[in-house]
């Protein structure tokens, strides 16, 4: 047997077939069986972080329709800037044909099998690269049990990863049989290497760099081959057909993305977007280092790390951080070296070091800016790498020990084995942290204390709880405030201070009446005024960078801050003000509490006729609702008790009287033009219809 990483490794061939495919079987069945224990507890984690909005919140996987699918098609993923068709039909056959709906369990089910399948794939790599058994195994199962890929695998949308991974380790796979056999073997490789490279392709971006892996292998293993026997010719079909379905994809992305506006990257999800080349490129080798060490010490893990867990470089800070990123660059610095070095003394760890650093490029934030600065899902595909340098280290430590004890034979095997069950009991202990909300941000926070994000959302969960946990949501978003307040308002996001604002204001309700409410309502106050400035300064920012089309085009802004400003002046006793927070609101999101909110502020000012047509706009732009009726009545009822508006003394609204009929025609009016003037043409016809043929009413 051959130790992994001497000579010269698989010459542009495929691995000599082995005989024993039973052992095969039963070792990728093995690591099937060791996985499923370290992922068992994942099945019941729920939708958590982006998977509530990608899956219970899109409106596309409600049924298996035409119209669903060509929509898949032609718009964006959920995220603006990104499109991944294929990964969300995968959601919407969960959705639908299997009908798991809203519940998790099938969506774990597929992410595991996909996991299960990358496992085997990552094992006929190692085949590949060295040609033995050992070794691939051990690549396959340090991979396989690494708790950085928790992310992926037990994050229901981690789904894209898994099957942009499936599509670069299947295509090039393909690409490798493919160079070594001729007619209809060849093509059946190709036809292969095609299907691999559009699932992959179509499923995530970056996907795309199987052509750069397939040109990796060929250059660092082919060249012998290549002068010998002219391969390079026999491979050109291969890199002719992975590309054809990269260059559809992003043919077909520019053309759907055209039609949306484009969306800058938030500086706090990426602070490298805020700072000059040279700071932003040594802070993204800082992150590459982070990713060294997460792989090595995976004993922190998060699931998001914004600003300001990775503080930007600077020179002239001679703190810890800047220690960090020195040692960093020094550190990729020595190990680009060793993977020249290695090119003709250890093609498999020149293999591999240079496959790490080939798919963490589309996102390591040294090529382009992306929406993120450092995520571990961005390690799934990469960390191959990390696992192919580490099993030639552990058998180069193993020969050396061998060579000094020879009894030591079963060092190897058992050092494997130990790694292996540490790792599988870091990531059984970090599956639990997915279990709901709670666990997970409670755990980010732990990991990644200095990102505002992760105290943003343990805040938002806790106020989710029932009972709500308010003081420590307040307690949160202060430290979410306290790390974002240092930044100009045009880098900050008006989303922490909406929910801080929120969440002041029902503290305060629930100590109200006394000096501490009020003095809650001041924070409340302070803290959505503080939104409303970063709203509008992003709404202008909006409006240059993404220039509205059409002749009626919607207004920019976030409809809640308004929203919850009027219920704070409501609380503060400044009706007028709130009547226009709840009228700008509905400007820019017609939606249910806010008619009902402004409503509530006519008639603390004492104009209860204002408040009834408010309230039967309520009524017009949602029939479904039933509290806008009685509601309206009781106020009839109070403006005037002998009034034919009210039934019962103010229990029923009465549509026959004439008084009624003629405020649910000007509300029908109203509606109208709200909704024209807020770019809702279609819910502006709807309610002329209505209004035409329920009242009766002359609308213009």
């Amino acid at each position: 047997m051959k130790p992994p990483g001497d000579g010269e490794g698989p010459v542009a061939r495929a691995p000599q077939a082995p005989a024993r495919w039973p052992r095969h079987v039963l070792a990728v069945a093995a690591l099937w069986a060791v996985t499923l224990a370290a992922y068992s507890n994942s099945f019941r984690a729920g939708f958590l972080f982006d998977s509530t909005q990608i899956i219970l919140q899109d409106a596309r996987l409600r049924a298996a329709t035409t119209q669903n699918v060509r929509l898949i098609s032609t718009t964006e993923y959920w995220f603006p800037g990104l499109y991944r068709p294929l990964t969300t039909l995968t959601y919407l056959f969960n959705y639908t044909v299997l009908g798991d709906g809203a519940q998790p369990d099938g969506y774990h089910a597929i992410n595991f099998a996909l996991h299960a399948v990358n496992i085997l794939l990552v094992y006929l790599l190692g085949l590949m690269v060295f040609e033995e058994a050992s070794p691939a195994f051990g690549l396959a199962a340090l991979w396989a049990l690494h708790p950085v890929l928790t992310e992926s695998v037990t994050n229901i949308v981690g789904r894209a990863d898994l099957l942009a991974a499936c599509g670069v380790l299947a295509g090039l796979l393909c690409h490798i049989r493919a160079s070594t056999r001729s007619g209809w073997r060849k093509a059946a490789w190709l036809v292969g290497l095609l299907a691999a490279c559009a699932l992959g392709q179509f499923s995530k971006e970056n996907a795309a760099m199987v052509v750069v892996a397939m040109l990796l292998y060929d250059l660092v293993f082919g060249t012998a081959a290549a002068r010998a026997h002219n391969t390079w010719s026999a491979r050109f079909a291969g890199y002719a057909v992975a590309a054809s379905p990269v260059l559809v994809y992003w043919y077909c992305r520019s053309r759907v993305l055209a039609q949306f506006p484009h969306t800058p990257i938030a500086f706090l999800d990426n602070p490298l977007t805020g700072s000059d080349f040279w700071t932003a490129r040594i802070t993204a080798t800082k992150v590459l280092g982070k990713y060294l060490w997460l792989w090595l010490w995976p004993g922190k893990l998060a699931c998001d790390y914004s600003y300001n867990q990775v503080p930007l470089f600077d020179w002239r800070l001679h703190n810890w951080e800047a220690w960090k990123t020195v040692a960093a660059v020094a550190a990729w610095g020595a190990i680009v070296a060793l993977a020249v070095r290695s090119y003709q003394r250890n093609k498999p760890l020149c293999f591999f070091i240079a496959f790490f650093l080939v798919m963490v490029a589309p996102t390591s934030n040294l090529v382009v800016l992306i929406g993120s600065i450092m995520a571990e899902r961005f390690l799934y595909l990469p960390s191959i790498g990390f696992a192919g340098c580490a099993v030639i280290a552990l058998h180069w430590a193993c020969r050396k020990l061998t060579a000094a004890w020879p009894q030591a034979r079963l060092a190897p095997p058992i050092a494997l084995a130990a790694i292996c069950a540490a790792m599988a009991s870091r990531a059984y202990a970090r599956n639990a942290d997915w279990l709901d909300g709670d666990s997970l941000w409670t755990s980010a926070v732990r990991s990644a204390p200095a990102s505002y994000k992760t105290h943003l959302n343990l805040a938002i969960t806790a106020l989710g709880n029932q009972p709500p946990n308010l003081d420590l949501a307040a307690h949160e978003l202060e430290t979410s405030l306290a790390i974002t307040g240092v930044l100009p308002d045009d880098r900050q996001n008006e989303y922490p201070y909406l929910m801080a604002g929120m969440c002041y204001r029902i503290k305060g309700e629930t100590l109200a009446p006394s000096p501490q409410s009020d003095s809650w309502y001041a924070r409340s106050l302070e803290a959505l005024e503080h939104a409303e400035r970063i709203d509008r300064i992003l709404a202008e920012r909006g409006g240059r960078d993404q220039p509205l089309r059409g002749p009626q085009a919607p207004m920019t802004g976030t409809a809640a801050i308004y929203e919850q400003l009027g219920h704070t002046y409501l609380r503060i006793r400044q009706p007028s003000k709130a009547v226009a927070a709840f009228a700008h609101s509905r400007l820019l999101s017609p939606e249910l509490h806010s008619f009902a909110g402004m409503a509530a502020a006519y008639t603390d000012m004492g104009d209860l006729h204002r408040a009834i047509v408010t309230l039967l706009e309520g009524l017009v732009a949602f029939p479904n609702q039933t509290g806008f009726a009685p509601q309206a009545a009781r106020l009839y009822a109070q403006m005037d008790p002998q009034s034919c508006a009210a039934r019962g003394g103010g229990s029923s609204l009465n549509r026959e009287c004439p008084l009624v009929q003629g405020d649910l025609c000007a509300a029908g009016r109203n509606v109208i033009q709200l909704y024209t003037q807020a770019g809702r043409p279609q819910e502006a016809a709807a309610v002329r219809l209505r209004v035409v043929n329920g009242p009766g009413c002359a609308v213009e």
